[in-house]
């Protein structure tokens, strides 16, 4: 699987939502309230114990980020960036093979 979280993203998270070094956190795919019919990424702290053998892993700037096999479809390609002129709104996520 082929995917990228920038250590801007990390340090951002760190800035905005006190993400701690040493943490977990798992990346996964919602659907949009009713009517929107969108998807988006999502994040979840989870022990590290909880991530499986099958999940793909990620630690970027101490942090450590999973993605569930499931999941996988919508993540691999894909980069999480952070706009720090948008500050604690400026998370991106992009996926060329989504598009």
């Amino acid at each position: 699987m082929q995917f990228t979280i920038t250590p801007e993203a990390v340090r951002a998270y760190k800035k905005y939502a006190n993400f701690q070094d040493g943490e977990c956190y798992r990346l996964y795919v919602r659907t949009g309230g009713p009517g929107t019919g969108g998807l988006f990424y999502a994040v979840e702290k989870y022990l590290p114990e909880e991530v499986g053998s099958h999940d793909a892993t990620f630690e970027v700037e101490g942090i450590r980020f999973f993605i569930r096999e499931g999941d996988a479809w919508y993540f691999d390609g894909g980069t999480i960036t952070h706009n720090k002129y948008l500050g604690e709104y400026g998370f991106e996520f992009y996926n060329p093979s989504l598009t």
